[in-house]
């Protein structure tokens, strides 16, 4: 059966807005250093064919512009970071159509690692006229709505018309909340048809949302500059060496929500989920025993997004079988809740703790749980 997805944007995330309360302490966070603004635009004719390359099954970037006279001509292919990764001193070219390659390596020779990268092109004319133009400085940064979006939920295909080159998050929950699942996590996507298939189940494999009857299917997206090339299928544990030269890919008021704190900076929040229980035994599946009463639950933060997290501020609602059990809108590092079990029947019950920042970042973990009755 084909159905049409639920389609949402979420400007403050979660089921409501919230006023954030007064702030606290910040955990200090990396600064890049300054860098130089751009200017406006001086080429014409320029894009990138294809959009997304494969570096190493061969494929390049070729990157087309009209030079309006005869210069010299570097490009710099510039991560999220505003590192850059390679620099390609293209020469001396003549006026018109020119064209300069990426093969996707890095300066070193090193493959760049999966990501999107944007081309900004530097003339020099022969009066010594030094003028940079990066389409990120104009371009990018709008919400998109994507087309067409449908879900087959015989064969848990998902599809959608992407208008523009973009970012795009689809998640999956339940109406009025829990979120239980991300599918795709501000992945960078080529205008066009694109397409993915679900297996139905939650991020934990516990719960099935396929059938059910308040499954909530959200998919949210914006536009990525019009100087980008997409890296795919390259080693992700490498590293673009170096500080950052350019300014990262960060929109003014005004742009759609996630474009305005950088891409380098979205994503889910991971965290772990802790029972703080002297002697904690576990049945035979390896699920935590827990005993009727009071049971003190840990929600911490992974180091590495704990910064982020805590200076945007954060909430935590716990679920217990779906069912809403508490909210915490002022969440702190680590955050504990006393979670009353005695009304829960012996035997498997689940523990969904949602975690959401104010600048709309989300995190989810599900825990499965033995209750004992003495």
């Amino acid at each position: 059966m084909l159905t049409l997805g639920v389609l949402a944007v979420a400007q403050t995330g979660g089921c409501r807005t919230v006023a954030p309360a007064a702030p606290g302490p910040l955990i200090p966070m990396p600064v890049g250093e300054p860098v130089a603004s751009r200017s406006a635009e001086i080429l014409r004719g320029v894009g990138v064919e294809p959009k997304t390359i494969h570096p190493m099954d061969g494929e390049k970037a070729l990157i087309r512009y009209e030079l309006p006279e005869p210069s010299r001509v570097t490009l710099d292919l510039v991560d999220a970071d505003g590192r850059v990764a390679r620099r390609v001193d293209a020469g001396d070219l003549p006026a018109g159509a020119q064209e300069t390659v990426w093969d996707g390596r890095m300066n070193a020779g090193e493959w760049a690692p999966p990501g999107v990268y944007r081309y900004v092109i530097s003339i020099q004319t022969h009066d010594g006229h030094t003028r940079v133009q990066d389409a990120s400085a104009t371009t990018g940064g709008e919400e998109l709505n994507a087309r067409a979006f449908t879900y087959d939920d015989t064969s848990g295909q998902l599809r959608w018309v992407m208008p523009k080159a973009g970012y795009a998050r689809l998640r999956i929950g339940i109406q009025g909340f829990p979120h239980l699942r991300t599918l795709l996590d501000w992945q960078p996507l080529e205008a066009g048809e694109h397409s993915l298939t679900w297996d139905g189940m939650d991020a934990s494999g516990l719960i099935a949302l396929k059938d059910h009857p308040k499954r909530l299917i959200k998919l949210n997206a914006f536009s990525m500059p019009e100087n980008t090339v997409i890296v795919d299928g390259t080693p992700s544990g490498a590293v673009v060496p170096g500080p950052a030269s350019y300014a990262s890919d960060q929109k003014p008021e005004g742009a759609y929500l996630h474009a305005r704190h950088g891409h380098n900076r979205c994503g889910e929040v991971p965290f772990s989920v802790d029972f703080l229980v002297p002697g904690l035994r576990r049945d035979a599946e390896g699920r935590p025993l827990l005993p009727a009463a009071a049971v003190p639950v840990r929600v911490t933060l992974d180091p590495a997004h704990a910064a982020r997290a805590v200076n945007s501020r954060f909430e935590v609602s716990l679920y217990e079988d779906l069912n809403f059990l508490f909210e915490e809108e002022n969440g702190s590092q680590p955050f504990t809740f006393e979670w009353k079990t005695e009304g829960l029947t012996p035997g498997v019950h689940l523990l969904t703790v949602n975690l959401m920042t104010y600048d709309d970042h989300y995190g989810v973990v599900t825990v499965p749980v033995s209750i004992e009755h003495p």
